[in-house]
Formats: C-alpha cells, structure tokens, sequence
C-alpha cells in the first residue's frame, strides 16, 4: 500500500499529488512491473482521501501508458512503463564535457517556441474524444462547413466574449490548420495588399508573406509597440501587430497608441489591422490586456490566435475573426477550400470548451509556467549584479541583458557550458544595434532542469 502525506499547501490537486507518487514509484522500479495496484476503494479508504481522487490519479497513469486495466481483475503495473528523460534533472557535465559538447553541441535548449506537454489532460481529452466518437458517428466522418463547424465556433466567440472583451459572430470565424493558413488565407483576401511587420518581431510572418510573393516593409517597435508614425511613413495598407504582448521585446501596447492604430486604419477603406493575440492567455500579473479588436473599430480589425501555445502544437487549431465586409468577400470568393481541421479534434475541443475545461487548464498552465519561470531565474541570482532579467509578467520567455558581456559573447559562453540561448539581434529584419541581450524560453523543461541550466550560464557569464 502505498503511503503519501499531502501537502495542501500547494495548489496541485489531490489527484495529480498521488499520481505523481505512484508514476515515481514505478520509474524507479520501487514498485514492479506487473505488479497490482490497490483498488480504488481501499487506496482512498487507506490514504483517506475520495474514491474519485484516486480514480482520477489511476485515469492519469492509464492515459499516460504507465498501467493497464483488466475488466473485474483491477489495474496493473505495465510490462514497458513509459519513462521520459524530461522528469529527471538531467546531470550536471562532467569535467570531460569538451568530448561529450562534440557530439552534442547543448545539453539544454532554450528555445521560445517550446510548451509543457506532461501537464497536458490526456484522460479528459480521451474522454471527450470517446464521447464525441460515440454520440456523432456519422457526422465525424462527413465534410464539414468550409469555416469550421458551427458548435466550435459558437464556443470560440463566448470565449472571446468572457475573456478578450471580443463581441462577434460565430459567422465571422474561420478556422485552420495553423497560423500558416490563416496567415495565407488573409493574403488572398487582401492581394493587393503591402503588409507591415513588427521589427523586431516574429520574423516567421515575414516568411509567410514573402513566400506567398507578397510586398512587406518592417515598422520599428519601441517600448509602447509599433510606432504608428514609421508606419504611417510607409506604402503599408496592412499591418500585423501583437498588442497585448509583443514578441520578443514584450511590449503592451498602450490605449494612446492603440487608438493612434486604429485611426491609421479608418485613414482609408482598404486599411486593415492584423491582431496576431499570441500568448495573450498566459499573463501572471493582472488580467489580460483587452483585445485591440474590442475598442468600437472591429471592421478595420483582422484577429487571429492558436490553441498551439495554450494546449499542445501538434493540435493545428487556428482561427481568425474577420470584419463583415471581408468576411462577405471571403464568402463570395474562397468558401470553396475544404476547412484543414479534423472533425475529430473540432468536436472534441468544442466539448473541451463547452465544459469549462479549457479555462481550468489555463489556470493550471499558468501556475506551472509560473513556478519555472521562478526556478529559473532564482537559479540566476549569483550573478543578478551582472545581468538584469525583463518580461516576467507574460508570455513564455525571458530577456536577459548584461552589463558585462555582448550578446555574442553570452551566446558563445552559454553553448560552452551546454546551453542554448537566443541573439536578441536575430528577432530584426534589419541591421540590428548592439543589444546585449538574449532571449530565453523555459516553457519546456521543468523546474529541475531550469535550475540546472541557470547554473550553468552563471558558470558561463559570471567569469
């Protein structure tokens, strides 16, 4: 039987408490494979705590492939338990790291596009999964509406509704595999369009542009966003901007300068904003910032946001919020393309969304984050005289600048030691000035390995 004191002092439920003990016990041979596990009834008895705790925890481990259930036998130990180098602080390098840095140039990748996937909810996904397998058989397998399916959407719009100040239409979303497609999807609404990009930014929209042979032209961003004064300078008639939490720099985009947006819009009829709400969702201080697209200038505004960062990447559920004129032109023009996204996954994120689930995952998300963020950069603190750490209220990554060393010299330093960091340099499309900084992602690793890897660039940059 096993025995675990709870600690309620934490804001980690009872159920994930008792299956992280039981899934330690078996990555550590302490319990055995094959071996039985207790009943329901008599672990909750035991432990004192609801039978639902520790069928929740048996779901979790079940979900994951750590044991296996046998109808009227009970659940056990399975023969191949699922163990991953992640949940282990992986090894500090040995004195002969210079042989084992040629055959692996880092030990840890800090890289700002990774999320945390062992948090994700595999038992109520499945459920869901199963539930909407079973009650729309039929439907699941027939084309479904260009935009999307009409639940989903609905779903959507009460989210933005509750949480973004976001007032729409189900009509006015269509959904995508994949910011890739959105972003496509908007050129071909908007062709003859010159698109604006933040500068620095998330070159990647730059990429997509290009390749889809569309005139770009980078806007300077300062510490409010983008300057609207550079941009009113340029041929631009359309211009996509992170407002609620620019990447990298995490700027907030200020109500002045907002509204100085907007009216740049409303200039000319064929203005459009493109609000890319990236990472909007994940902020630790305050609530989120109102979407650009909820200040009375909806028609001028294009907005566009992903399940990828908030749940897990390989779910390419996108989508954009179109003003009513281009949506009529979308109608009336492209609702021929069959929509990217399975109906599989629409009906099951649609129930994901309609039972509240998606918010708890989000305050949960938003503790985990938060408690690396801080394992981090308290792991920093013997040379917090050295550097200085910016961008702790939002978003997944950090930007870290020294007062000491260039931003060549850290990245060399780092990947000495075994770490990956970022040039701040490498986010401009433009000659970029000396910055001494670089960005840092920590969404995907965990505490343990975020200590270890601050560790190791204290080695490298305090010298």
């Amino acid at each position: 039987m096993f025995t675990l004191t709870f600690d309620s002092e934490i804001k980690i439920p009872l159920y994930e408490q008792l299956y992280r003990r039981i899934r330690s016990g078996i990555e550590s041979g302490e319990i055995i494979r094959n071996e039985k596990l207790p009943s329901k009834r008599r672990l909750a008895k035991h432990l004192q705590v609801s039978t639902f705790t520790v069928q929740n925890a048996y779901a979790q481990l079940l979900a994951e492939g750590y044991i296996t259930s046998e109808e009227k036998k009970g659940y056990y130990v399975c023969a191949e338990p699922v163990v991953t180098s992640e949940r282990k602080p992986k090894p500090k390098p040995s004195s002969n790291a210079s042989a084992a840095s040629q055959a692996q140039p880092y030990i840890y990748d800090l890289k700002t596009n990774a999320v945390d996937t062992d948090h994700f909810p595999y038992s109520v996904w499945s459920r869901l999964m199963r539930e909407s397998m079973r009650e729309n058989p039929a439907i699941l397998l027939h084309t479904m509406h260009p935009q999307g399916n009409q639940d989903l959407r609905l779903e959507i719009a009460n989210h933005l509704h509750c949480f973004r100040d976001v007032t729409i239409k189900p009509e006015q979303i269509i959904l995508g595999a994949g910011i890739e497609y959105i972003i496509g999807l908007i050129t071909e609404l908007l062709p003859t369009s010159t698109f604006a990009y933040e500068n620095p930014g998330y070159l990647k929209i730059k990429k997509i542009l290009e390749s889809r042979r569309m005139d770009t032209v980078p806007v300077t961003v300062d510490k409010g966003g983008i300057c609207v004064d550079h941009l009113a300078q340029t041929s631009a008639t359309a211009v996509f901007v992170t407002p609620s939490n620019h990447f990298p720099t995490g700027a907030v985009m200020g109500i002045g300068r907002r509204r100085q947006l907007t009216e740049w819009a409303e200039d000319k009829e064929e203005k459009y904003i493109i609000e890319d709400d990236f990472n909007s969702e994940i902020r630790f201080v305050l609530k989120p910032v109102p979407a650009l697209q909820s200040l009375g200038s909806s028609e001028k505004v294009i907005y566009i946001n992903s399940f990828a960062q908030t749940l897990a990447p390989s779910l390419r559920i996108a989508y954009a919020v179109l003003p009513e004129k281009l949506l009529l032109r979308y109608q009336a023009a492209l609702n021929f393309y069959s929509c990217t996204v399975s109906q599989f996954e629409q009906f099951t994120l649609k129930r994901f969304l309609q039972g509240g689930y998606y918010e708890r995952h989000l305050g949960r998300m938003k503790t985990v984050y938060r408690n690396r963020q801080n394992a981090f950069i308290e792991g920093l603190s013997p040379i917090k005289n050295d550097i200085s750490v910016d961008g702790q209220k939002a978003g997944l990554h950090l930007r870290i600048k020294s007062s000491k060393l260039s931003e060549q010299e850290l990245v060399h330093a780092a990947l000495e030691k075994g770490v990956r960091v970022y040039p701040f340099s490498g986010y401009y499309a433009t000659p970029p000035p000396e910055t001494h900084t670089v960005v840092v992602g920590y969404a995907g690793h965990p505490p343990d390995s975020l200590r270890l890897a601050a560790e190791l660039l204290c080695a490298a940059w305090g010298q």
